[in-house]
């Protein structure tokens, strides 16, 4: 039986699966809350912690394990000997709840690479509003604004670079035991005097931010410090030779406004600011006899200037009319195809792409060029399904987003630097070609702010597959098991 394949080009999104294990142990056990935690969290697998119900959950330490979904943080407050929690470099979103930094044996939290989001602060929980949280890290997230240190007095490292705070955080200059700070490309903007307090700190990065402050008067105690980078802000200042041998030039590159003025400091490495000094006066005579020196070397450069243009011009011209001769013995809207990859291309079907997971779906047809791709988006492109091949390195491993129970996604880029996604649908090979054709054919016209506009399909024998056109692949949400749930109605 003949399979059908659909590729639909869309910005579709995608809903989170649910990974949740079945697990035999009473509600109330450590392990039983674990899995409650993680139950929207696709790649979660339960199997990693011990399945004995009378085991304490200490550490929960999951970092670049491919997890994606919304973490369920309530069955967290039930797992009291929690010391430490690392989901680092995963695909994890949503907002922390602030009861989190008041569980009484929490010191190490990383949540850093993540897409994290919404307010920091401590809340009272049981009359203590205090954090006993030592370390934390929640760099390249997407926190804004709603942060505030108040309470965080056990902090002794604190990364929060690559975020959008656009402040310094309040209560930050109240944590006198910190010891590292890196607030790097946090768009921040304002004077660094709040931190000058931070006596303690041995690192201190303040780098790619719009700050401003005077050095050294207005920063934390140097002589304690270990590293300092304050590049690319806007700070002003005086920089002797024992901080510019201890710190580096790179520290200060494109810091501000400073002056390098110590003489032990190399020459092309200091600033110098020249008095304004006012030209001499020239005289008549004198200019009269400059202009009359150099009026055959200007009419020369002038003249060779034109003949430049006009050998520019003609070639020009010469170009675009051999291009036009050319276009005319092609079709009026062809649109050349990609450079075709290393790797061999079957003359003739059926056509097997393997996936991540060791299986593999089928394109029934015999020529790659048989099959056309629909285009709603960009109507003029001519493509087939041998430049979706093209375009995914033959439906290769490497180009596999994800591999769900509908089918694998595959990234790809069509010609004209289309970013697009590729979803083959396995579980509706049954659907009728035209009843598909016309749902696809309305999904085109869907319009709606939460929905990914559907581009195109393309239909290669009698399989279901889809694409997706991408513009942010940082906010392209990918689930495995479910797709557009409009296409299932339809």
């Amino acid at each position: 039986m003949f399979l059908k394949l659909f590729l639909l080009l869309s910005l579709v999104s995608f809903s989170h699966s649910d990974s949740s294990s079945t697990v035999s142990c009473p509600n109330g056990t450590d392990f039983h809350q674990l899995t409650t935690v993680f139950r929207y969290v696709s790649g979660f697998n339960s199997s990693w912690f011990s399945s004995n119900c009378s085991a304490v959950i200490t550490h929960v330490v999951l970092p670049s394990r491919k997890l994606n979904g919304t973490v369920s943080w309530n069955p967290i407050r039930n797992l009291t000997r929690l010391r430490v929690l690392d989901l680092s470099n995963n695909s994890l979103d949503g907002s922390l709840p602030t009861w989190l930094w008041s569980m009484p044996g929490l010191v190490s939290v990383n949540l850093s690479r993540n897409r994290f989001g919404g307010s920091i602060r401590v809340i009272p929980v049981n009359g203590s509003v205090l954090s006993a949280v030592k370390e934390l890290n929640l760099s390249f997230n997407r926190f804004k604004h709603a942060v505030n240190f108040t309470g965080f007095t056990n902090l002794t490292t604190l990364d929060l670079s690559h975020n959008s705070l656009g402040v310094l955080p309040l209560g930050l200059g109240s944590l006198s035991g910190l010891r590292h700070l890196d607030i790097s490309r946090c768009k921040i903007n304002g004077s660094v005097k709040p931190i000058s307090g931070l006596k303690s700190l041995d690192y201190l990065d303040l780098s790619e931010n719009s700050m401003n402050g005077s050095f050294p008067v207005d920063f934390p105690n140097l002589n304690h410090l270990q590293f300092l980078n304050l590049s690319a802000n806007r700070f002003s200042g005086s920089v002797g030779f024992d901080k510019y041998r201890k710190f580096g030039k790179s520290a200060f590159l494109h810091g501000g406004d400073f002056v390098f003025n110590d003489s032990k400091i190399p020459y092309h490495h200091r600033i110098h600011r020249l008095p304004h000094r006012h030209p001499p006066p020239v005289r008549q005579r004198n200019v009269k006899t400059h202009r009359t020196n150099h009026t055959p070397l200007v009419i020369g450069l002038s003249s060779s200037l034109g003949a430049l243009i006009i050998v520019i011009f003609a070639a020009a011209i010469i170009l675009i009319r051999r291009r036009m001769k050319s276009a005319r013995t092609k079709s009026r809207w062809a649109i050349s195809n990609p450079t075709p990859l290393d790797f061999k291309m079957e003359k003739s079907g059926p056509f097997e792409f393997g996936t991540e997971s060791g299986s593999s779906w089928v394109a029934d047809i015999k020529e790659p060029t048989a099959a056309p791709v629909v285009m709603a988006s960009k109507p003029l492109m001519n493509l087939t399904f041998k430049d979706l091949i093209v375009a995914t390195s033959h439906f290769g491993t490497e180009s596999v987003i994800s591999d769900g129970t509908c089918g694998p996604l595959y990234r790809a880029v069509l010609p004209g630097d289309l970013h697009v996604a590729i979803k083959v649908l396995e579980r509706i090979r049954d659907v009728d070609q035209n009843d598909a054709v016309t749902a696809f054919e309305a999904l085109t016209r869907l319009k709606h702010p939460n929905l990914l506009t559907l581009s195109g399909y393309c239909i290669a024998g009698l399989f279901h597959l889809v694409f997706l056109l991408v513009d942010d692949w940082d906010d392209f949400k990918i689930c495995a098991d479910k797709s557009h749930p409009l296409l299932w109605d339809s």
